[in-house]
């Protein structure tokens, strides 16, 4: 992991020691802890996917908790973040539900 910034390296470091912890302290799912730990080394490491982060600021910034909201949840931990094909197809979906709301 080459960052040149050793602040991004401890934040990295730090963040997925917290969601492993929170993980297996079952304060996280297995599901949720890999995702947010793909999404991290995604976002850290290969610093892609702008579009995925995007639609997780719109949701996070509108989300109610409604049976919609625990769809996407469920939509997006299961996302494959090795497959562009799959990760596209289910952010696609994610931005019908969102739409769907009528948020």
């Amino acid at each position: 992991m080459t960052f040149g910034d050793e602040k991004k390296k401890k934040l990295y470091a730090e963040t997925a020691s917290l969601i492993a912890d929170m993980g297996f302290r079952d304060k996280l799912s297995i599901e949720e802890m890999n995702f947010l730990l793909n999404l991290l080394d995604m976002v850290v490491v290969k610093q892609e996917q702008p579009r995925l982060i995007q639609t997780l600021k719109n949701w996070v910034n509108t989300n109610k908790g409604s049976e919609i909201d625990e769809i996407i949840k469920a939509t997006l931990v299961t996302a494959d973040f090795n497959n562009p094909e799959s990760l596209e197809q289910c952010l696609q979906l994610v931005t019908e539900l969102l739409e769907s709301r009528g948020d």
